[in-house]
C-alpha cells in the first residue's frame, strides 16, 4: 500500500507490497464498524498511549486526512479513540503504534528541534509522515481513519457527496448536473439542430 498525495508526482521509492502483518492490521482496523466509531465516541485518555502521544496520534489523523473547515476535531478524536481502543485490545498493535508515534516524536526532535505537534508547517508536518507512510502502525491509523472519515455517511453531507445512487434511479436525474460553477450548455435540441444544420 502506499499514499500517494497531490504534491508529488509517481516516483518508484513509494511503491510498496503489503506484507501479511501490515494486511493483517489494516484489515482488522477497516473492519471495524463506522458507525461505532463516529457515534460520538469522546477522545479520552488510552491505557495504551501516554497525553503526548496521544496528542501526537490526533494530530497525525488531522493530517492524514486534512479537511479544515469541513470536519470538526470530535471527527478526529472519534478515530483517534477508535485507534486508541484497538490498541487497548490488541498488544501486538499497541507496541507498534507507541513505537511508531516515538519514532515520529524523535525524528520531528531531529529534523526541527520540536516535537511533532508543535511543528506550525503543515508542509512540513506531511513531508516528516513521509518517512513513516509504508510502516505498519502508520497504515493502520491511516486506514481507520480513512473508513471513519469516507466510510461514514454523518460525513458524507458535509463533504458534498449524496451517497449511493442506486436506489434513487443513478446519478443521471440526481446529482450528475449539480455543479454550479459552469456554465450551462446547449440543450439536446439545440445540439441536434446544429449537427443536423
Amino acid at each position: 500500500m502506499n499514499i500517494r498525495f497531490h504534491r508529488l508526482g509517481k516516483s518508484n521509492e513509494d511503491r510498496a507490497a503489503m506484507s501479511r502483518r501490515m494486511f493483517l492490521m489494516t484489515t482488522t482496523m477497516a473492519g471495524i464498524t463506522t458507525n461505532a466509531m463516529m457515534g460520538g465516541a469522546a477522545f479520552a485518555a488510552s491505557e495504551v498511549l501516554t497525553e503526548a502521544q496521544g496528542a501526537s496520534l490526533l494530530r497525525m489523523v488531522q493530517d492524514i486526512y486534512p479537511h479544515p473547515g469541513i470536519l470538526q476535531l470530535s471527527h478526529y478524536e472519534a478515530i483517534a479513540a477508535t485507534v486508541m481502543t484497538n490498541a487497548e485490545a490488541d498488544a501486538d498493535m499497541a507496541k507498534a503504534l507507541t513505537d511508531g508515534l516515538e519514532q515520529i516524536d524523535a525524528k520531528a526532535r531531529e529534523l526541527f528541534g520540536v516535537p511533532y505537534t508543535e511543528i506550525e508547517d503543515p508542509d512540513a508536518r506531511e513531508g516528516l509522515l513521509r518517512h513513516f507512510q509504508h510502516e505498519g502502525f502508520f497504515q493502520g491509523v491511516r486506514w481507520t481513519a480513512y473508513f471513519g472519515i469516507y466510510n461514514n455517511k454523518d460525513v458524507w453531507p458535509l463533504l458534498g457527496y449524496e451517497g449511493s445512487s442506486v436506489e434513487h434511479g443513478g446519478y443521471i436525474d440526481r446529482g450528475f448536473s449539480d455543479i454550479t460553477f459552469v456554465p450551462e450548455g446547449p440543450s439536446l435540441e439545440e445540439r441536434m439542430a446544429e449537427v443536423k444544420g
